[in-house]
């Protein structure tokens, strides 16, 4: 009887624990086949089919009862589980639109970035006074914004409008920009980006000076070509050659601030130049031909230089205008600086002292080296057939020169030593040197 007891219980309590068994499939099945198997042994030993069959019955009421227990255990888990799933796939929603926000969200940063580069660029090239760095600092803004193959930027003389042999051109590659970008060796090395014209360049100059539009070709070798006027010439033009990948449309805007800022930079430097240079000879004002003096002897008392100074006077220059009028002597003043001008070094500074008389500085010159190039200019000048209007006229200069040594300390005392000796020449006939505290007799 106690084995009945205890077969049963185990068999109901079997029943009423399968469901928490995984997984189901395998716990119907194994419900199925021990029905199957006590109905049978119940038929084969001949035993009363009803009594089995609410034996069955018990057993299917036990199995049912088992599950609705387990609903009820796990009722609030299930709940539970289906408020997560629902959180997890709110969530997931949430997921997804924070990552397009983020995706948005870098994208204005990046292009914030890249604004922010370009007015940094663009507050840099505003602050440069120097062409060729406002060109540098273009090149390297555009760089960073798109490919290109090469930046050639091109002057011309804008106050003859009839050259269009340009004055300098330089040329940037995209090249140049890539890796390690020094900009003071660059700077330092402007000579190695200087070119000449070729026949590309020059049918895009002719074709600009025509126009004076910004031109665009997209042929085998697409180009842009950008002019920089000045009072309606052309000073200058940008030839941008094979814009490319990139953010190309921000070559039309920054194009445009470097035409401006370019613009600038040449307008300071014919300001600047009005500033130092004569209005009528087109040479030096005295003032800053003073100034340099001044920086060249402290220079020259430092290092040990040589250094000296002509005073130059045209011979009876009165005689000009009162005989052929100021216009014509103003010719004369005009073109006796320039065969002045031609007859020194370039690191020589030639200046209009007052009325007729011109001054030169030779550095690193001394007085055998200021009496050869004194006597040059003289002889120059006595051979030149100067021709005012309709007139053709011969002048002659007298010449003082002074050089620097240790009595002579300042600037004041080597032009009052020049000056003596210019006098000096014009009382013993005019039309010849004179060193000062040293006469020189007669033209070489």
């Amino acid at each position: 009887m106690w084995k009945f007891i205890v077969f049963n219980s185990a068999w109901f309590l079997f029943l009423f624990s399968l469901h928490f068994f995984k997984p189901r499939f395998w716990r119907a099945s194994v419900v199925f086949f021990i029905t199957a198997c006590a109905l049978g042994i119940a038929f084969q030993k001949a035993v009363d089919p009803f009594a089995w069959f609410f034996y069955f019955i018990f057993s299917l009421v036990v199995f049912l009862g088992g599950l609705q227990f387990k609903h009820w255990v796990y009722a609030k888990s299930m709940v539970l589980d289906e408020e997560i799933l629902e959180a997890s796939k709110h969530l997931e929603i949430e997921r997804a639109r924070l990552e397009h926000k983020t995706r948005d969200t870098d994208a204005e940063n990046q292009g914030a970035n890249e604004m922010y580069y370009l007015y940094d660029k663009i507050k840099e090239m505003s602050q440069s006074m120097d062409k060729f760095e406002t060109f540098l600092v273009f090149g390297e803004a555009l760089a960073a914004q798109c490919r290109f193959e090469t930046l050639t930027l091109a002057f011309f003389n804008d106050e003859d409008k009839g050259s269009r042999s340009p004055q300098e051109i330089t040329r940037l590659k995209y090249t140049d920009f890539e890796g390690l970008f020094d900009k003071n060796y660059v700077l330092k090395n402007k000579k190695m980006f200087e070119i000449e014209a070729d026949l590309f360049l020059s049918n895009i100059f002719e074709r600009v000076f025509l126009s004076k539009k910004s031109l665009s070709d997209g042929s085998d070798t697409p180009f842009i070509a950008y002019p920089i006027l000045m009072n309606e010439n052309v000073s200058g033009i940008l030839v941008v050659t094979s814009a490319g990948r990139g953010r190309r449309s921000v070559l039309p805007m920054l194009a445009g601030r470097f035409i401006s800022e370019i613009e600038r930079v040449k307008l300071y430097e014919k300001v600047e130049t009005l500033a130092v240079t004569d209005g009528l000879t087109g040479i030096t004002v005295r003032r800053h031909w003073m100034e340099r003096l001044e920086g060249e002897i402290s220079r020259s008392k430092k290092f040990g230089f040589n250094l000296s100074v002509l005073m130059i006077d045209v011979d009876h220059f009165k005689d000009f205008n009162d005989r052929y009028g100021h216009l014509v002597g103003d010719v004369v003043l005009r073109q006796a600086a320039e065969t002045i001008q031609k007859n020194i070094r370039e690191l020589d500074l030639a200046g209009r002292y007052g009325g007729e008389e011109f001054v030169v500085l030779l550095v690193e010159t001394d007085r055998s080296g200021a009496l050869f190039v004194a006597e040059r200019i003289r002889a120059a000048i006595e051979e030149k057939n100067f021709k005012a209007y309709d007139e053709n006229i011969r002048a002659t200069v007298s010449i003082g020169c002074a050089s620097l040594f240790q009595e002579q300390a300042d600037a004041g005392l080597i032009l009052e030593s020049a000056d003596q000796a210019l006098y000096e020449a014009k009382r013993q006939g005019r039309n010849r040197v004179c060193l000062a505290n040293q006469e020189i007799p007669g033209p070489f």
